[in-house]
Parts: structure tokens; C-alpha cells; sequence
């Protein structure tokens, strides 16, 4: 079963940065645009829209020395990230037209399916890169401005837009910032921005912004001046706004039938009307008011806790941010000095907030490990464990990673992993590894743990780099040689990974890990006969590692889990031993799958074969999203990795494999 057909020929703009552009337009039309270099405009075009006007070129080395002379319209082409940084790099757009580029932007996911994603499409969109040239009316900042707001980095877009040069602001970034401050809860410094924006703008936004301020300033004279010039100039139509401004004069709640799909604005109104944002808003998928639901004063604690809960987990807030919300819960004092025995909380996200609070508290790093592996073990439990590991990084930092914690070993193994502090996870990995015995578990747990310590680079596996394509960009194999005496190891890469020739015989038993040198020198011989090492500990590791799976009691799940795990090993180059696909060649062979859309998948692949780095990214954020689907196909998925290793993404690509391998286990 496919996912929906991206075949949309206009790029999306978020409610909240249209406002009141369908009531403006007529007299817009008429006025000519505020700020012509800098307007949006309706997109057309697929993703591999092309045009002949698009020429410019940059160099396809990273390292490359680059220089770049920005025309007028470049004035969007800032960014608060440089390559050094984090940023993709001023080419990222080499090869993609500006309007194809709008399209990428808007479509982009305001919840991509993975953390790792979500860093990923955030630095894309904060990069600094030269734009293309073409269609110059339409604004990619305002598409990057956008984006950024509706996938809650507040900060971050406030940050992009105040780095563009003044004269290239408009109304529509003018008004982002409100809207991002809006969401943010900082009512009092979007009052400051609407007063300094609102002598130069004179859309219907602005009168409305005016009235709340007003408000919420406890001026009814004002406000009620704002309202009626809102009425005057054809607002009425807007029942959400003019039910809220009836709810504050009234102090009568609001008419539950307006709340919906609410803007900042109307989260602002809500809360000078000391009214909660409703949580129907939760399954409306509003990111805006999830946000909101979480700063607002007016929220009962139990529901901010279950909310910014959620909220993190889309990414909409950071672990920081939750963090805040867990601190704000008043235990007593005997709770939280007994709380690995008490009775847990009610409320699942209560109970976190209790662990977390009194690990905090904690100054004794034994007693603090004892309290996170409760909290460990309790989200995993929930399948909260990323998010669990994600909260806790910064408490785990104060504790020894010596022998005297070989206990916690594994916990901290598995949540340094899924915190991305992989320095320190090496460090656990070899304290659980000196402390396993007979005795003890730890070898078999890290026998279970071994696909995601080898997608991470915490084992060797012998496994040999794709290598980018030629600089033709043609797709299709390479071919890697081993030795120079005829004996050849033959490496098929492209989007399907490596095949490493010699695997396990397919009765299971182990064959010769051979790997012929380049040369006779010492160095090329001491490097095959460590890879060839590796690469038997792997096939004994895989072997382990299938023993144990074929003893779960869930089956179905231990396939679904193996399939995943061999198609991220071949799209990373690591060696799938036969015996082990085999296991998994069973009837019934033709499965209901959710994938995705063919033109996304042809892009990824042509994108990554042609080094277009911001296409690429772009395709391999929307293929992730199948992957919270139960049934999500694990090709479409390890695709997605090779084509961010293919250019130069490295780091990310095994980010994101291994995020995906310790979050699908759970």
C-alpha cells in the first residue's frame, strides 16, 4: 500500500501566515506588493521541475574554495548555519530550480517521523546557501520562516528572519515573528513587535493584533476602537476572532464550535480570556496550539504533563523544554525520596515527572543510576524509552562510567545511544563488556543490542564505505578492488548497499573471512587482516544475535525487526550473512507494506546520484515518514540512509539508522 501521491502543484502556505490574505487580496491587487523581491507566489511544478534558465553552478567539493556575489534578491539567501556548524553548505541547491526548491520547502513534514530527521530539515532550512535564480518573486525565506514556526523552532525562526537585511523584510515575515513569539507564550514582546511593525502594514492582521494587545493591556478603549476598524475594513467574517473578543468582555467562555484550527492570535486571545486551549487541538495534529497547550497559564497541570509529553516526542519542543514542564510539578518532598518504592502515579507522564525530579535531586550518583534505571525501564515499558533517554542526558553526565556501575551498564549503553552521546556510550559499552561473566546478563543483552552498537560504529564489522557516485552522476555499481594478484572481492553499491562475497555457508556454519590487501606493504596487510577479524566477530555476533531472536515470542515482530535491521546493514555496507536472509524467506511472499510515493523514491535516488544535497535531504525527511507505520517497508526506509551517506551525510545517515533501529525495537 502506497503512501498518498505527493501530486500537489501548489506549495502549501500554514494557516497562520496567511491570515487575512484571501479578505486583503482584491485590495492588495490594486496596491501592487509591499515588497516585490520578496513575495510569495503560487508554485507549480513536481520536484524534478527543471528550467533553462537555471545556471548556476557551484563546486561539488565541499572543501572547495567558494565565493559567491549575492544580487538583491540573494538578500534571502542568509542563514545562522555554516557548514562549520552544521549547515549543508552553500551549494545545496546546486541543480534545483527556485520554485522546485518553494515546493521541497513547504511540503516538508511540521513532525518528521524521527528526531534525527527532524536536527536534519532543521539545518537545512537554516542553512546559508546560494539561491537559484529563477522565479526570483517567489520567497524562499518566507517558506524557510514558515516551516520552522510550524514545526515549533520558535527561536530558530525568529533567528533566520532577523538575519535578513531590513529592507527585505515584508509583511509576511513581519508577521511570522508576531506568530512565532505568539506561540511561544511571550505576548508582551510580540506586543512590542506589533507596535513596531504596524505603522508600515496595514492588513487586517495588524488591526487584530492591535485589539489583543490592547486587551491585554487591560485598555477596552483602545481595544474597542482596534475592533471596530476591523469591522470597518471587512473583518466580521472572522467568527473565531470576534467570539474570543466577546469571551473578554463577557468573561463567558468562548463557543467551543470557533476553536478550531487556531491561530496565534487566537491562542493570545484564549489566554487574556484566562480560557484553555481545548484539547481537541490534539487530534487536529495543530502544532501551533500542542505549543500552546503546554506554555498556557491556564492549563491543568496533568494535561500540560501528557502534552508536552506528546509534544516532544513530535519533536515540538526540545527535552530541555520538557524538562521545565516536569520541574513544575510540586511533589512532596517524602515522594520523591521514596519514589522507587512508592506506588507510581496515575498519570503516566506524572510518574516521569516524579523520576526525573528526584534523580535530579540526587547528588549521589549511585542512587541517582538506581532512579534513572527505574525511569529507564518504566518508558521502555510505555515505548518512551528514546524520549526517556533524551531527558535524562544531561543527569547522566554527573554519573562514573567505571566498574563500580557495571550494573547500570547497559541501561546507560542503550541510553547514551539514543541520546546521541556516542563517546560516552563507547565508554559503557567497554564497562559492560569487562564486567560480563557468568554470573550476570550483560553478554546476552549485548548480544541483543549488537545491530544497533554495529549501525552506531560501537563494533567493528569489517564493513566497507559505499562509494560516491562518479561525477557524471551516473547511477548504477562500482566495483572495489582487493589485491593486486587477481583475487578481487566484488562491491555492488548504489541505493542497494554493499555485498560482501564469502557470507556464512547456509547451514549456518562460518566460512573464511578473507580479505586480500591492496599491496604487499605492512600497513595495506595489518588493514585486511583487521578487517578480515572484524568481519568474522560480525558473522559470529549476527549468528548470536539470530539465535536469540528466533526465541521471542512475537515472531512477527522479530521479522519485521530483522528485515529492517538487514536492509540498514546492506544500505550501510555492512555484511548480511545468507544464512540470515534466509531465515526470512518464507511464505507469503507478497506483503501489504506502507512505502512511499514512487516519484519520491525515483528523486531520492536520482537526487543523491547527482550530489544535490537539499533535493536529497528533503526526499529522504519525506520517505522517513512511513517509518511509525507498524508495516512501514524497511527498503524505502534504508534507501533513505544510503542516499544521505551518498552525499556526504555520513554522520546523519547512521544517526538516523541507528535511531530507527533502537525506537523499532521498543
Amino acid at each position: 500500500m502506497s503512501a498518498p501521491a505527493l501530486a500537489q502543484t501548489s506549495a502549501p502556505v500554514p494557516l497562520f501566515l496567511k491570515q487575512e490574505a484571501e479578505q486583503d487580496a482584491e485590495r492588495q491587487s490594486d496596491q501592487g506588493p509591499t515588497n516585490p523581491g520578496a513575495t510569495s507566489a503560487p508554485l507549480s511544478g513536481g520536484f524534478g521541475s527543471t528550467s533553462n534558465t537555471q545556471t548556476d553552478t557551484f563546486p561539488s567539493d565541499p572543501n572547495a574554495v567558494q565565493s559567491l556575489s549575492l544580487g538583491a534578491v540573494d538578500a534571502e539567501a542568509v542563514g545562522t548555519l555554516d557548514r562549520s556548524r552544521g549547515g549543508l553548505g552553500i551549494d545545496m541547491w546546486n541543480g534545483t530550480t527556485r520554485r522546485s526548491a518553494a515546493q521541497l520547502i513547504s511540503e516538508l513534514p511540521a513532525t518528521p517521523a524521527t528526531h534525527a530527521a527532524r536536527d536534519l530539515q532543521r539545518r537545512m532550512l537554516l542553512s546559508a546557501a546560494a539561491l537559484p535564480q529563477d522565479s526570483q518573486e517567489i520567497s524562499l525565506l518566507e517558506a524557510r520562516v514558515a516551516k520552522l514556526i510550524e514545526m515549533g523552532a520558535l527561536n530558530d525562526a525568529i533567528e533566520l528572519l532577523r538575519a535578513a537585511p531590513q529592507g527585505s523584510r515584508g509583511s509576511m515575515l513581519a508577521q511570522a515573528e508576531v506568530n512565532a513569539l505568539l506561540i511561544g507564550a511571550e505576548i508582551d514582546a510580540a506586543c512590542d513587535a506589533i507596535e513596531s511593525y504596524s505603522a508600515s502594514y496595514d492588513e487586517l492582521f495588524w488591526l487584530k493584533a492591535a485589539a489583543m494587545c490592547a486587551f491585554y493591556a487591560n485598555d477596552p478603549t483602545s481595544a474597542a476602537f482596534s475592533v471596530d476598524l476591523v469591522r470597518e475594513m471587512g473583518g466580521e467574517g472572522d467568527a473565531t476572532f470576534f467570539g474570543l473578543v466577546s469571551a473578554i468582555r463577557s468573561g463567558n467562555a468562548a463557543n467551543p464550535e470557533l476553536l478550531n484550527d487556531l491561530r496565534p492570535l487566537d491562542l493570545a486571545l484564549l489566554a487574556i480570556a484566562k480560557q484553555s486551549i481545548p484539547t481537541s487541538q490534539l487530534e487536529n495534529g495543530n502544532p501551533a496550539a500542542i505549543i500552546g497547550i503546554t506554555n498556557a497559564d491556564a492549563t491543568a497541570t496533568d494535561v500540560r504533563l501528557e502534552v508536552a509529553r506528546k509534544a516532544e516526542k513530535l519533536g515540538l519542543i526540545s527535552p530541555e523544554q520538557l524538562a521545565s514542564v516536569y520541574r513544575s510539578v510540586s511533589f512532596s518532598a517524602d515522594a520523591l525520596a521514596n519514589v522507587l518504592d512508592d506506588a507510581s502515579e496515575g498519570i503516566q507522564a506524572r510518574q516521569y515527572a516524579k523520576l526525573y525530579q528526584a534523580a535530579a535531586q540526587s547528588d549521589v550518583p549511585a542512587a541517582r543510576a538506581e532512579i534513572l534505571a527505574a525511569l529507564f525501564e518504566t518508558a521502555e515499558f510505555e515505548g518512551d524509552f528514546m524520549q526517556a533517554a533524551r531527558l535524562s542526558a544531561p543527569l547522566m553526565a554527573d554519573i562514573p562510567v567505571n566498574g563500580d556501575f557495571s550494573w547500570f551498564a547497559v541501561p546507560a549503553l542503550k541510553a547514551s545511544i539514543a541520546s546521541n552521546g556516542f563517546e560516552r556510550a563507547a565508554n559503557w559499552l567497554q564497562v559492560a563488556k569487562s564486567s560480563a561473566n557468568a554470573s550476570n546478563d550483560i553478554s546476552s543483552r549485548l548480544s541483543l543490542l549488537y545491530p544497533a552498537l554495529a549501525m552506531s560504529g560501537l563494533e567493528e564489522t569489517g564493513a566497507v564505505k559505499p562509494q560516491a557516485p562518479s561525477a557524471n552522476g551516473a547511477g548504477g555499481s562500482s566495483v572495489q578492488t582487493f589485491g593486486s594478484d587477481g583475487q578481487i572481492a566484488l562491491q555492488n553499491f548504489g541505493l542497494g548497499g554493499a555485498v560482501v562475497a564469502d557470507a556464512p555457508t547456509s547451514s549456518g556454519g562460518l566460512a573464511s573471512a578473507t580479505v586480500m590487501p591492496n599491496s604487499t606493504s605492512a600497513e595495506d596487510v595489518q588493514s585486511a587482516s583487521d578487517r578480515a577479524a572484524a568481519l568474522a566477530r560480525h558473522r559470529a555476533r549476527m549468528v548470536e544475535w539470530q539465535e536469540m531472536q528466533a526465541a521471542r515470542g512475537d515472531q512477527a515482530a522479530a521479522r519485521r525487526y530483522s528485515e529492517l535491521i538487514f536492509n540498514l546493514f546492506e544500505g550501510s555496507g555492512i555484511e548480511v550473512p545468507d544464512a540470515l536472509w534466509d531465515s526470512l524467506l518464507t511464505a507469503p511472499y507478497a506483503e501489504e507494506r506502507v512505502t512511499t510515493n514512487s516519484a519520491v523514491s525515483h528523486h531520492l535516488i536520482t537526487a543523491a546520484a547527482a550530489q544535490q544535497k537539499a533535493k536529497t535531504v528533503a526526499m529522504a525527511i519525506q520517505a522517513q515518514q512511513v517509518a511509525s507505520a507498524e508495516n512501514a517497508d524497511p527498503k524505502a526506509l534504508s534507501d533513505t540512509v544510503t542516499a544521505l551517506a551518498t552525499v556526504g551525510l555520513e554522520a546523519d545517515a547512521r544517526r538516523l539508522a541507528t535511531e530507527l533501529l533502537m525506537s523499532f525495537n521498543q
